[in-house]
């Protein structure tokens, strides 16, 4: 990465900085530049005062003056250093932390599904979400040492170089010296970081394995822990191998600089006693250099530093850029007009022309789709598992973007702008958050219609459940986030994921295997509840339970990602393809199992 790109990588995490905290980088300015001038000050007092004593012998009343003069200016500085340092930075840093959250929050939720199936954008966004936002303001941080360490370094040539000229090259000589190895040492850490990132991942997911209530059933049925708890030590153990060399390396460099800033101190101070010998240097000279070389040296250092610490920093900037500037998921435009296959003004919801999607870009999972998904129908989606069904809905809800093909949306309402915004949906691997009842129905619970909360509740035949609940709807569920939260049965989650898809009331219904974790009976009565859903709406279900064709409009029978047969119920029986097949199979099986009760 060339350095121009790092500086610029730096400028641009320092405009979101200015949004989540405007004042930061200047208040922190102003201290820079009190705080060295305060450092410089008391740098020259001290030599001054050491002198003074020495060779004027006060009295005490003048020392006290001089004390007092002293102690009072350090103070105000101090003062100052710690309201902005303690105070202000640190309220400050919540903003910018929750600020950074929030944008990487919501960046990664509006990003493209089909990144998740990268490994190196799993490392880019577990960086982004696990840091705190440091890196928002450690630029302005770098900036403002800068400034003071110029002001220092500018009042150290003068005084050291007025001394003696080995002091002046002493300090830059250590300056560099820790510049060049800090530069080599963050290098390494750097290479550290990026190849631990693999196992950070590894062991955040074994650790929610054994945290998670959702695995506990799992774990305890099968013997898959003990080779989890395998898998963490092996893990830990590569880790070490993996990075053994390079911290070897970094214990070296460590060793090497303070062995030299070693042999520098002792030559400072044989220096300074053949100068104070020969009378070149007075006391306070003496104690100036003695005292304050370490740290005018790393005011110097901190010059050098400057330029190889924000290239470094980029590294680390670049990783949550590549997140920040990433694509975000588009959702397909809806039109306006447009007419149907049968050449009606009433548009169709949906079109897919000849629509094929793939994961890795070779094997295609859903290929050459033709359909129309007109207004007001109910629709069967139907095949056996794996025949890209469910990879299809996520296609036509645009979670991804077709490979090949055309995906067209219709709606004679003008406000509907994205495809988003016409569909309600349960999938079949939907998940239920440790959030009230209410909560995870809609989420946003202040415009939620009551009548369509209960409608919803009704429709999912939730309402007995949360009757019998402490708190009704706003009972809290699992332990996540509070104590004493209610869990709820499998049959039971799935019926609270209808009514979120019910609740939402969007110009189509979708239901991606509605019933998988209901009894028998709970599956009747929610088929018989979606065969009389009002007229006008469009409902689409993606099922291998053909009890749900029933009262359908149109079937789409799928298999090996394909639609080997359309057509109504009554259609594709009298045809005895597959869709007849598969229907007259479940229909035996149903009777063996009733004659078996």
């Amino acid at each position: 990465m060339k350095f121009k790109n790092r500086m610029l990588s730096n400028f641009k995490m320092t405009q979101y900085l200015k949004k989540a905290s405007p004042y930061y980088l200047k208040i922190n300015l102003i201290l820079a530049v009190v705080g060295s001038v305060g450092n410089v000050f008391q740098i020259l007092y001290y030599q001054k005062f050491v002198d003074f004593v020495v060779y004027k012998t006060p009295k005490l009343l003048e020392i006290a003056v001089w004390f007092l003069a002293y102690h009072t200016f350090c103070n105000a500085v101090k003062i100052f250093g710690y309201w902005v340092t303690y105070k202000f930075n640190e309220l400050e840093k919540v903003k910018i932390c929750r600020y950074y959250k929030e944008l990487v929050y919501s960046k990664s939720v509006n990003n493209k599904l089909e990144y998740y199936n990268s490994e190196g954008y799993q490392d880019t966004l577990y960086n982004a979400i696990y840091n705190e936002g440091t890196n928002l303001f450690s630029f302005a941080d770098s900036l403002c040492r800068l400034i003071s360490s110029v002001i220092v370094f500018c009042s150290a040539m003068y005084l050291f170089g007025r001394l003696h000229i080995i002091f002046v090259l002493g300090i830059i000589f250590i300056a560099i010296k820790n510049c060049v190895l800090a530069n080599k040492e963050n290098k390494i850490s750097y290479k550290i970081y990026m190849r631990n990132l693999e196992f950070d991942r590894c062991d955040t997911y074994i650790y929610n394995l054994f945290y998670k209530k959702q695995f506990a059933r799992e774990l305890k049925m099968y013997p898959v822990g003990s080779y989890f708890i395998e898998k963490f030590k092996t893990e830990k153990e590569m880790r070490w191998k993996g990075n053994k060399k390079q911290e070897l390396q970094k214990d070296m460099i460590k060793f090497l600089k303070g062995t030299i800033d070693l042999l520098i101190y002792v030559l400072n101070i044989v220096v300074l006693v053949g100068l104070l010998i020969n009378h070149k240097i007075t006391v306070g000279e003496f104690t100036l250099v003695l005292s304050n070389f370490a740290m005018l040296a790393g005011y110097v250092e901190r010059i050098f530093i400057f330029f190889p610490e924000v290239s470094n920093n980029a590294y680390y900037i670049n990783n949550i850029l590549k997140l920040l500037n990433s694509e975000e998921r588009d959702y397909p435009k809806v039109q306006h007009g447009g007419e149907n296959l049968t050449g009606a003004a009433e548009p169709a919801y949906a079109r897919c022309d000849q629509v094929s999607f793939s994961y890795n870009g070779k094997d295609e999972i859903v290929r050459d789709i033709c359909m129309e998904l007109l207004s007001g129908k109910k629709i069967a989606i139907v095949g056996e598992n794996g025949s890209g069904k469910s990879t299809f809905i996520k296609l036509l809800l645009g979670l991804y973007a077709p490979c090949k093909g055309r995906l067209e949306y219709f709606h004679p309402d003008a406000s509907v702008e994205t495809c988003n915004e016409l569909f309600s949906t349960m999938l079949q691997d939907y998940k239920i958050f440790p959030l009230s009842i209410l909560e995870n129905i809609s989420a946003d619970t202040d415009s939620m219609d009551t009548e369509r909360l209960e409608e919803a509740i009704c429709f999912a035949g939730l309402e007995k459940k949360i009757n019998a609940l402490p708190n009704g709807i706003h009972t809290v569920l699992t332990g996540e986030f509070l104590k004493g939260g209610v869990s709820l049965s499998g049959g039971e989650q799935q019926r609270l994921a209808v009514a979120r898809a019910y609740a939402k009331e969007k110009a189509i219904l979708i239901l991606d295997e509605p019933s998988a974790n209901l009894d028998p009976i709970a599956e009747n009565e929610l088929i018989d509840k979606i065969n009389r859903i009002a007229e006008g709406k469009t409902v689409i279900m993606v099922t291998h339970n053909l009890a749900y064709t029933k009262n359908v409009d149109m079937v789409y029978f799928f298999e090996n990602g394909s639609i080997v047969e359309f057509g109504s119920p009554k259609e594709l029986v009298l045809k005895k393809g597959r869709y007849e097949k598969m229907l007259r199979e479940q229909i035996e099986r149903m009777a063996i199992i009733s004659g078996v009760q």
